[in-house]
């Protein structure tokens, strides 16, 4: 891979360091912080460490980034700092990293140098017992989306059983949870006063049983869920229950002490949020890291732009909600416009904003004062079986709309494309109305696809993933090719499903092939559902129970059964013909089989002429293109 363009790359001196050379060149001779990460550096706010290294050093703290360790220098690279080493995996868990939901080793890493692998599997683990060793008496705080999830005793899909916190596996000396910026600077302060990082919200400490608070809400021990794995039920009670501020905090037993988790910090303001984003990113990876191609998580996000953080969906195997928290906290009109005035002014923009949206790009602005205090809302979902009435849809997508809008006028930008993913359950109004931002979405902002998550097909499974009825995409498909045929735009519909979710089985798999049989539509790319720490549907895989209506689902769990869901989802590839037929057979579906076999044959004809480099123009460019709009 080559960098964005031709252009000179900025010279390291205007990067975090990340060797002692560059400290040299700042004249320091000493850190304050050192952040470790198994990523290699891009100075971007889509990757954490960057995002708390320019904050840390936006309040005065010399802060350098060691990232990749176990290359180059490896942990001598930089020296001891003053303060304390914050450690994480890297922007996403290093299991998910290292391998595929079939628990086969990847063969690349796009969050690493020219996506070379050979991050260590559990990272934090790893880089905690590392930075003890080369750093000793430095005290050690972890954090990031391997380790906050993990806060405390979860089950382990790659071991297939239950583990301890990983702060008591790690032995680090903290754990922060959540996004981290407030309590990255709080541990800073009281640090470098002299003071405890005891009783810090959105942190986990270790506590002796006498150490714990009088309020503290003790939630089953590692041990008694190790031993009865249906104890993770009430865990994940106490968790959403205590996911608001003011919250008590949790302590379970491991051995002989206690994780004590405090409960969140309020909500991040505008202004706060604006501050994160303002920073002087150089949206670039390290210069270091140019030779040996790049670093490729880059190009998705580079000419992005981040309008808010947290989400309401609550889907069932997605635990952002224990992570940025259900409150909407979006930026400033004036932050966003900044940003995309920089954007414009960057070297190597060539006109295109790729991104406006955040987790669910629609959910800018969106809230209901229950929320925006900080106040638990556990009564009835925020978006099924409907949006509630509580919210402020109609009144806040104006708010996304006239943002989208400023951001195409800013002068230089020439497209400005949404593909952080819409929720077409709150395009319309409170009587079933398309709401004018749908309208904006088709003319204007629609980059040849649209990207919607119906995830499935099957009404079973789609409430075991708290998620619409499909019947609800359905009729904002119709729309959207009405508008798209209206408007004369030849824009498409690319479609997210996950197979192997809790409460499918394969009736209901074939319920989804049907829908796309229909379509003539197999999608190139497909989720395999992974049971990840601290979601609902980890809950739902463990116990074949959901912990909220306590309703038993069947749980795909062997290879063959998953790999026959996959197969239907992927129905075109050659590879998944045979897969299919078996399955369509032991489903008793029989009379299926005809149309497959036609559909299948023709598509397989497409495929050699377009090998053959013959039929340009006709048919579909790739299998994700035949899709349902």
């Amino acid at each position: 891979m080559k960098s964005a363009s031709n252009a000179a790359t900025p010279p390291a001196g205007t990067f975090l360091p990340r060797t002692r050379s560059e400290m040299a060149q700042r004249g320091w001779d000493e850190l304050d912080v050192l952040l470790v990460t198994g990523d290699a550096y891009v100075d971007h706010p889509s990757f954490g460490i960057a995002a708390i290294g320019r904050l840390l050093e936006a309040k005065g703290y010399r802060t350098g980034i060691l990232d990749i360790p176990e290359l180059d220098e490896g942990w001598e690279r930089l020296p001891a700092p003053r303060l304390f080493v914050g450690v994480s995996a890297g922007t996403i868990d290093s299991m998910v990293t290292n391998y595929t939901a079939s628990k086969r080793k990847r063969r690349v890493d796009v969050y690493r140098p020219g996506g070379a692998v050979g991050r260590p599997n559990r990272a934090t683990i790893a880089y905690t017992a590392a930075a003890r060793h080369w750093y000793p008496g430095v005290p050690v705080v972890i954090g990031g989306l391997e380790a906050g999830p993990r806060r405390l005793a979860y089950y382990d899909y790659w071991q297939d059983s239950i583990r301890r916190s990983i702060l008591a596996d790690s032995k680090a000396d903290l754990l922060v949870w959540g996004m981290g910026e407030r309590q990255t600077l709080e541990i800073a302060r009281r640090l470098a006063n002299g003071e405890s990082l005891r009783d810090l919200g959105g942190t986990c400490e270790m506590r002796s049983a006498d150490d714990l608070p009088e309020n503290a809400r003790v939630v089953p021990s590692f041990e008694e869920i190790e031993k009865d794995s249906d104890h993770l039920i009430e865990l994940f009670h106490a968790l959403r229950e205590e996911n608001h501020p003011g919250a008590k905090p949790l302590a379970q037993g491991h051995g002989k002490r206690f994780v004590l988790q405090h409960g969140p910090l309020s909500p991040t303001s505008q202004d706060e949020v604006d501050s994160y984003y303002d920073l002087p990113f150089e949206r670039d990876w390290h210069p270091d890291h140019t030779a040996a191609g790049g670093v490729p998580a880059l190009e998705p996000v580079r000419w992005s732009i981040n309008t808010h953080r947290g989400c309401m969906a609550d889907c069932t195997f997605c635990s952002i909600t224990f992570h940025q928290g259900r409150t909407i906290q979006g930026r400033s009109e004036e932050s966003v416009l900044k940003e995309a005035h920089a954007l414009s002014a960057h070297h190597d923009f060539r006109g295109t904003i790729t991104d406006v949206g955040g987790p669910t790009a629609n959910m800018y602005g969106l809230g209901c004062k229950l929320l925006e205090k900080g106040d638990p809302c556990l009564g009835r979902d925020c978006l099924t079986p409907d949006p509630c009435p509580a919210l402020r849809i109609d009144k806040e997508s104006e708010g996304y709309r006239r943002l989208l809008s400023l951001v195409r006028q800013t002068p230089g930008v020439k497209h400005t494309h949404v593909s952080s993913g819409i929720r077409y359950d709150m395009l319309r109004d409170k009587k079933g109305e398309l709401l004018p931002l749908h309208h904006d979405l088709v003319e204007h902002h629609v980059p040849g696809r649209l990207k919607l998550a119906p995830e499935h097909a099957s009404p079973d499974t789609l409430r075991a993933m708290n998620k619409p009825t499909f019947d609800v995409y359905e009729d904002y498909e119709r729309d959207y090719k009405k508008e798209c045929a209206e408007l004369g735009r030849d824009q498409h519909l690319v479609n997210y499903f996950i197979v192997g979710h809790p409460g499918t089985t394969l009736a209901d798999a074939v319920i989804l092939f049907e829908k796309l049989l229909d379509r003539n539509y197999s999608p190139e790319q497909v989720q395999e559902f992974l049971p990840l720490p601290m979601t609902r549907a980890c809950v739902q895989y463990v116990t074949g129970k959901d912990p909220i209506t306590l309703e038993e689902f069947y749980v795909p769990r062997g290879e063959k059964e998953r790999k026959q869901q996959k197969a239907l989802v992927r129905w075109k590839a050659p590879e998944s013909r045979e897969v299919v037929e078996d399955a369509l057979v032991k489903a008793g579906r029989e009379d299926l089989l005809p149309r497959f076999r036609h559909l299948a044959k023709q598509a397989a004809a497409a495929a050699r002429k377009r090998a053959d480099g013959k039929g340009k123009g006709k048919g579909s460019p790739s299998l994700e293109l035949d899709t349902c709009g």
